[in-house]
């Protein structure tokens, strides 16, 4: 006899999906949006515009070129995760 799987409560999804969280931001990630259901999570660092503008102003401009690549490595790297839990439990993790 085959056994089906059953829908678990709500709380027990918000646990699964706390306990996803939690692991992401164990593995360095931050979150950048979260829900009862679904979470984003953010890896890799924001880039501080304003002590790059500062630091531009007061070089007059020559910071701008590190500026530039310190943003342009930023975008590129930047990864983010969405963690979804279904009905049942299982937790969705998609990398964008």
């Amino acid at each position: 006899m085959s056994e089906y799987l059953q829908p678990v409560s709500s709380d027990e999804r918000k646990s699964h999906m706390a306990t996803a969280v939690q692991q992401e931001v164990a593995r360095g990630g931050r979150v950048e949006s979260q829900s009862d259901y679904n979470a984003i999570i953010r890896y890799g660092q924001p880039v501080n515009h304003t002590l790059h503008l500062i630091l531009t102003l007061v070089t007059l401009g020559l910071w701008s070129i590190v500026w530039l690549i310190v943003w342009i490595i930023s975008v590129t790297s930047n990864k983010a995760v969405t963690l979804t839990v279904d009905e049942y439990g299982n937790i969705l993790r998609q990398e964008m």
